[in-house]
């Protein structure tokens, strides 16, 4: 489907039937700028649009779409949805767009707030650095998935496997304590998780009742593991009544989606 041979054809039909861009505008209730930007090619019209324009315009939806008369009705109805599928893209690529700007924005402005409110009470920057760097790290990592969806979810889980380290090693020398004793084998502990849960979700994607099932119970031994490392660190015990009661809940949540995903298969079958 070519935009601009789209384009190029609705003007040659709207000068044929001699109308002007205004009212074939109003014939549809819509702008004439909307028309304006079609005819360029700069733009699509609505696929709810498609049916009264192809009317207007006397022509079927499949010759609109095609930007040429003389189609057959199999043309037109592979072209509908041709443009029905790009038209969804475009609207998904827009959100995702917009979602991934109000999140850079919203980061942005706390990073201002948390300075502006620091210089103010100690004069410079002190503890603002905190929660600027946990603002950066944040972007880096979830922006690409915010972006581009599935597809930069790999993208994410490659940008929290190499900065990690870093961010703790920031924190550390922030700090003066000792973080990366416990928060390194933490971190490798989550990254591993990530990891798994990801190559879960991948392995199933015909079955993601199944994989989200999986991906809780994957949380117990990642949990178990943790407990072990901070219990060691800090004499503390391994498990107590809440982790048990967490435990439980993550069972149950995941022998209901077990479950479900049972059902629906033998639906399917």
């Amino acid at each position: 489907m070519n935009n601009e041979k789209m384009g190029a054809f609705i003007a040659e039909l709207r000068k044929e039937k001699g109308i002007t861009q205004r009212e074939l505008a109003a014939k549809l209730n819509i702008t004439d700028k909307a028309v304006s930007k079609w005819e360029r090619g700069l733009s699509l019209p609505d696929i709810a649009l498609l049916t009264p324009l192809a009317q207007e315009l006397s022509v079927s939806v499949g010759e609109l779409l095609e930007g040429e008369k003389e189609k057959s009705d199999r043309d037109d109805v592979a072209n509908t949805l041709d443009y029905a599928d790009k038209a969804m893209k475009n609207k998904v690529r827009s959100f995702r767009s917009i979602a991934a700007a109000v999140f850079s924005v919203g980061l942005l402005l706390g990073i201002v707030v948390c300075g502006i409110c620091d210089m103010a009470v100690s004069g410079g920057f002190t503890w603002s650095l905190f929660p600027v760097g946990a603002c950066v790290f944040a972007w880096a990592v979830m922006f690409p998935a915010v972006k581009l969806g599935g597809k930069g979810v790999v993208v994410s889980l490659g940008a929290v496997t190499v900065l990690t380290v870093p961010f703790l090693a920031v924190l550390e020398l922030l700090t003066g304590g000792d973080v990366m004793a416990v928060g390194l084998p933490v971190a490798v502990i989550g990254i591993v998780y990530l990891w798994c849960v990801f190559a879960v979700f991948n392995l199933m994607k015909n079955r993601r009742l199944l994989a989200a099932a999986a991906a809780l119970m994957l949380t117990i031994p990642a949990c178990l593991v943790i407990n072990l490392i901070v219990a060691q660190m800090f004499a503390q015990p391994f498990v107590d009544m809440w982790d048990w009661l967490a435990f439980g809940v993550i069972a149950v949540g995941a022998a209901v989606l077990f479950a479900v995903d049972l059902k629906r298969k033998g639906r399917y079958q």
